[in-house]
């Protein structure tokens, strides 16, 4: 394991006068990737007791459909306020009071006393939801966490639940900011973004086997239905303005068809066309749910914010649950356009109808901009400066 670890083993930027930014890590060359030699090596380690799966390629959200590896769906967010990591372990994760949900959700992980008496204000916060259902998703979860404290050295105060509230049973997760030898929990980019998925994708594989080519079919099938950019959209794409359909294969036809439905291409006889913001508004709509809703009713042009300075009036807020708030946003309209800005984690109230400023260099699908970066401005004085 030694090896193992020393692939994560980046020394961070130290600040006397300043914490450093959570992810603020200096990375040293690696001869390969970090992702895919972990990979190799969970290969030749295996699992005991179960049979080696092939773990070959890189996992990744829209991943290659032909991989035999079980995908799963991961998310992480991370908070640092006492208050909403009490809130979170005590309302969230056993959905005290959630409607729809009438027994308190067990959860598992550190004893509860233990996990409250070391609490920071730190804390991270997962959601896994792997594509097959036959998962164990309390052995996925503590398989998990057994991984990542041998790849990093943490031993972790940890509690996780399943929520069965939706069709798609998937598992919450809840780091606190301190481990249990008094050190700061830390992760790299590059684990969050490649290395985790990977583990959990090793893991469920192990678990219930390769995907079965129904099950890769199957969710083919799904992907030309998906309210995002996929595979399907890069060759749509490369093809010519006008697409003849008598050119393309069945599921090509049936995503160009669901296009259809939802605005993002028409059909004239024998061809398709695709809407010129096709690209944009399903890039968005992967990560931004709302999105494709906002861009089919608005009255005026909707953008994705690309960073830099803009001052408007806010013509709506889109806020979700304080502790899952994943897809945030507020919409600012101009003269002639609307601008959708995602906010991580917006805690302002009554925003609607004001003016407000934002300067940050985050845009697109970065997203950076939180709270503190909203100003509210007052309107008379901002029109007289654009008059003077």
């Amino acid at each position: 394991m030694a090896d193992l670890k020393s692939i994560f083993n980046h020394p961070r930027t130290e600040d006397p006068e300043k914490d450093p930014h959570l992810y603020n890590w200096k990375r040293p060359f690696h001869g390969k990737n970090d992702a895919a030699y972990l990979n190799r090596l969970l290969k030749s380690k295996g699992r005991k007791g179960s049979e080696e799966r092939n773990a070959s390629g890189r996992v990744r959200a829209n991943g290659n459909e032909n991989n035999k590896k079980q995908r799963v769906m991961f998310k992480m967010s991370y908070g640092n306020s006492m208050a909403k990591h009490k809130r979170y372990i005590q309302l969230y994760m056993p959905q005290i009071g959630k409607d729809g949900v009438e027994e308190k959700k067990e959860i598992f992980g550190t004893p509860l006393d233990e996990y409250q008496k070391h609490m920071s204000p730190l804390h991270f916060k997962f959601i896994i939801s792997p594509e097959s259902q036959q998962a164990d998703l309390q052995l996925l979860s503590e398989t998990f966490i057994s991984h990542l404290e041998e790849l990093t050295g943490y031993k972790f105060y940890w509690l996780g639940v399943v929520h069965t509230d939706t069709e798609h049973h998937h598992a919450h997760l809840s780091i606190n900011g301190i481990d249990k030898n008094g050190m700061k929990v830390r992760f790299p980019k590059d684990m969050i973004k490649e290395t985790m998925r990977e583990i959990l994708s090793n893991i469920t594989t192990n678990m219930v086997g390769e995907r079965t080519p129904e099950e890769i079919a199957e969710a083919k099938q799904r992907q030309t239905m998906a309210k995002r950019w996929t595979n399907y959209d890069e060759q749509l794409k490369a093809m010519p303005e006008k697409i003849f359909i008598k050119n393309l294969n069945q599921s090509l036809l049936n995503r160009l068809q669901f296009l259809s439905t939802i605005g993002m291409a028409k059909k004239d006889g024998f061809f398709y066309s695709l809407n010129p913001d096709f690209e944009e508004v399903m890039k968005a709509t992967g990560r931004y749910n709302l999105y494709l809703e906002e861009y089919l009713k608005s009255d005026l042009p909707l953008k994705l914010f690309e960073g830099g300075n803009i001052t408007g009036k806010v013509d709506k807020v889109i806020s979700f649950d304080k502790d899952e708030s994943w897809n945030d946003a507020i919409i600012i309209r101009t003269n002639s356009e609307r601008i959708y800005i995602p906010i991580f984690q917006l805690h302002l109230d009554n925003l609607e109808g004001k003016t407000i400023h934002i300067d940050n260099v985050a845009g697109g699908t970065n997203r950076n901009i939180t709270t503190k970066d909203i100003k509210i401005v007052n309107p008379m004085k901002y029109q007289k400066s654009i008059l003077r």
